[in-house]
């Protein structure tokens, strides 16, 4: 996952922000979970407000993420509205202590490009381990058709680090489908921003 510092300081400094739920999260449970219940697993949860919102919804939210500073203010806020939702600091790239089958959705939203090949491969493994058969996978990326892609020191291929140490990789349509073996692509959309940011915003079924 990177630069363990680089990512405790970046929360640091947005305190305050990054508490509202995500377009990605309300646009996943109106089209494809608003009819599903179980247990959700949020990779890189951040602040937790896409955590909060699906707990909302009646889901069992497990929360993971790699900054302990991200959940140190995620379970402020749970403290401060009374919420208990389980969280945990985890680097993914260390795989998962979960028991097979465990999940029926896993969810990310800028969670999961930040890894190498090799680890990324093994943590879409893992997650298909852990995921119930015909368990939902819903995932965003940064798309590698994003104007920061190719900017920096070239990591491997697609993936870039800046000055500061921070990391990114970006995501192609065809290696987000080569990443799916063992799943059915049920929607897969890149969206271009006016600002140059791209994203690619997959929904997957374990088969």
């Amino acid at each position: 996952m990177g630069n363990k510092e680089l990512w405790e300081q970046r929360h640091k400094n947005s305190i305050g922000r990054y508490n509202r739920v995500t377009d990605f999260a309300r646009f996943c449970y109106d089209n494809f979970l608003k009819n599903k219940k179980g247990k959700l697993l949020d990779l890189g949860c951040g602040k937790g407000s896409d955590s909060i919102f699906f707990h909302f919804k009646d889901f069992a939210v497990t929360a993971v993420d790699y900054s302990s500073e991200a959940i140190k203010q995620f379970n402020f806020q749970q403290n401060k509205n009374n919420l208990f939702i389980t969280s945990l600091v985890k680097d993914m790239a260390e795989g998962f202590s979960f028991e097979d089958s465990s999940f029926d959705i896993v969810y990310s939203r800028l969670g999961l490009d930040y890894l190498t090949d090799e680890d990324t491969k093994k943590v879409f493994s893992e997650i298909k381990r852990i995921l119930k058969s015909e368990g939902y996978f819903l995932f965003q990326v940064k798309s590698n058709n994003d104007q920061k892609h190719g900017q920096g020191k070239e990591i491997e291929k697609d993936m870039y680090e800046d000055e500061d140490g921070y990391a990114r990789h970006f995501i192609s349509q065809d290696y987000a489908k080569e990443l799916l073996d063992g799943f059915e692509i049920i929607f897969m959309d890149e969206k271009k921003i006016a600002n140059g940011n791209a994203y690619l915003d997959v929904i997957a079924k374990k088969k």
